[in-house]
C-alpha cells in the first residue's frame, strides 16, 4: 500500500495529506511506440491500445500477454486503436481511429456494436464524437466546440450520447484555451493561421462511473460536480502558488504542441470511407520567440482531470518543467482532500479497481506501463 509522505506546507494553501505511490506491483515487459489507452478489466487483465503498432494487447500482470489479431476494416476488426473506456457488464469502448468509429468490445473480447465518430455527415456541420469518458449506463461523453470544429469559439459543450436511445444531450459547458489568429498576404493569396496562446487558462473535465460530470474551473480554481438529476455541487476556491514560466517550461510546452487528429476521406466510386490518425507532437520549426508568454502557468494542466474507482476527482497541477507530476484529489463535495505526487518521469494513464496505471518514456520515446497500488486516501 502506498505510504503517506506527511503534509505539503505551501504558503497560502490549506495543508492536506500528501501521498506517494511507492514501488510498482507489476510492469508490462515491452516498450510500445504509443500507449493511448489502458483499461483494467474486471478479472484483472489489462487492455492496452498501441496505436503506433496497430495492436490491442491483453496483458495479464505477472503472466504474460496476447494480442488481438483481428486487424482490418471489417465489422469485427480494428485499425489504429486509441482510447479505451469501461462499459457495463465488463465491456470496453474502443476508439478505433483507423476505421473512424467507436466499437464495443465485449467481456469475452469479442467485437460488438459500433458507432461512427463523425456525426452530422461530411461537411461544415460535421462534429466528432471522440469519447473522453463513459458511465455505468453505457453512455458516451465527448467535447464539441461551439460553432463547429473550425470555429474560433472559446467555449465547448460537454455532450452525452446514449447508444440505447440514440439521444444526445448537452450536460455542461467549458472554457477552452485562447487562440491567436494571424493573417498575411493579399486578397489573391491570403494565409490564415490559428495558434494556441501558451499556458492560457482552460477548464478541464471528466465523468465519474455514476454519471456525475466533474469540471475544474480555470477562472478561479475550484471543482464543480454536475449530477445526472441536474443538481450542482461546487467546492470552494483552491488557493495555489503560481508556477513561474522559465526557458525549460517554454521548451516543454513546444514539445507537447500538436498531437491533434488527421482526417482522411477516400472513395473508390462507392460510399466515402473516413480514417483518422494522430498527428505527431512538437512544434516543428517554431521557437519560443514565435509566441507571447505569460509570467506564470495556470493552476492546472489541460485535459488534467480524471476520476478514480471511488468517484473522486484527480486534477493534475501545473508544476515546473522536469518536476514530478502532482495531483490534487477532490471528494464529492468538491473539497480538496489530498495531494498525490507521482514517481519521477511518470504519467497517469488509467485507474483500476484498487490500482493506478502509470507510463514512463525512455530515451527512444518508447512508453512503458507500470501498475501501482492505489494510495490510501480518505474521502
Amino acid at each position: 500500500m502506498a505510504a503517506w509522505a506527511g503534509t505539503a506546507p505551501v504558503a497560502g494553501l490549506q495543508e492536506v495529506p500528501r501521498a506517494s505511490l511507492g514501488e510498482p506491483v507489476a510492469a508490462y515487459e515491452d516498450g510500445l511506440g504509443s500507449m493511448r489507452g489502458v483499461r483494467e478489466l474486471p478479472d484483472g487483465r489489462v487492455l492496452i491500445a498501441d496505436g503506433f503498432g496497430e495492436a490491442l494487447i491483453v496483458w495479464r500482470p505477472g503472466a504474460g500477454a496476447d494480442t488481438l489479431t483481428n486487424v482490418g476494416q471489417g465489422p469485427e476488426e480494428y485499425r489504429l486503436p486509441d482510447g479505451l473506456f469501461p462499459l457495463p457488464d465488463g465491456g470496453t469502448l474502443l476508439i478505433d481511429l483507423g476505421n473512424a468509429r467507436l466499437t464495443r468490445i465485449e467481456a469475452d473480447l469479442g467485437f460488438g456494436e459500433t458507432w461512427p465518430i463523425a456525426r452530422g455527415g461530411l461537411g461544415a456541420g460535421m462534429t466528432m464524437m471522440i469519447a473522453e469518458a463513459t458511465d455505468r449506463n453505457g453512455r458516451i461523453y465527448y467535447e464539441e466546440r461551439l460553432g463547429g470544429m473550425m470555429s474560433e469559439s472559446d467555449s465547448a459543450a460537454i455532450m452525452r450520447f446514449d447508444p440505447a436511445s440514440g439521444e444526445t444531450a448537452e450536460v455542461g459547458r467549458i472554457r477552452l484555451s485562447e487562440q491567436e489568429r494571424r493573417e498575411s498576404g493579399d486578397a489573391n493569396n491570403r494565409n490564415i493561421s490559428i495558434q494556441p496562446v501558451p499556458f492560457s487558462a482552460e477548464d478541464a473535465w471528466s465523468v465519474a462511473w455514476d454519471g456525475r460530470v466533474v469540471i475544474a474551473r480555470a477562472d478561479e480554481y475550484r471543482l464543480e460536480w454536475n449530477a445526472p438529476d441536474g443538481t450542482t455541487t461546487t467546492g470552494g476556491a483552491v488557493p495555489h502558488e503560481p508556477v513561474r514560466i522559465r526557458d525549460a517550461d517554454q521548451e516543454e510546452w513546444l514539445a507537447l504542441l500538436g498531437g491533434g487528429l488527421r482526417v482522411e476521406v477516400e472513395s473508390d466510386g462507392g460510399a466515402p470511407r473516413m480514417s483518422m490518425s494522430r498527428a505527431p507532437s512538437g512544434a516543428g520549426d517554431a521557437s519560443p520567440r514565435d509566441f507571447e508568454w505569460p509570467r506564470a502557468k495556470p493552476a492546472f494542466a489541460p485535459n488534467g482531470v480524471r476520476t478514480d474507482s471511488r468517484g473522486r476527482a484527480w486534477v493534475r497541477r501545473h508544476v515546473a518543467a522536469g518536476a514530478p507530476a502532482l495531483f490534487d484529489v477532490f471528494d464529492a463535495r468538491g473539497q480538496r482532500i489530498a495531494e498525490v505526487e507521482l514517481p519521477e518521469d511518470r504519467s497517469l494513464v488509467a485507474f483500476g479497481e484498487d490500482s493506478v496505471y502509470l507510463t514512463r518514456s525512455d530515451e527512444f520515446e518508447f512508453a512503458w506501463l507500470e501498475k501501482y497500488a492505489a494510495p490510501a486516501i480518505g474521502g
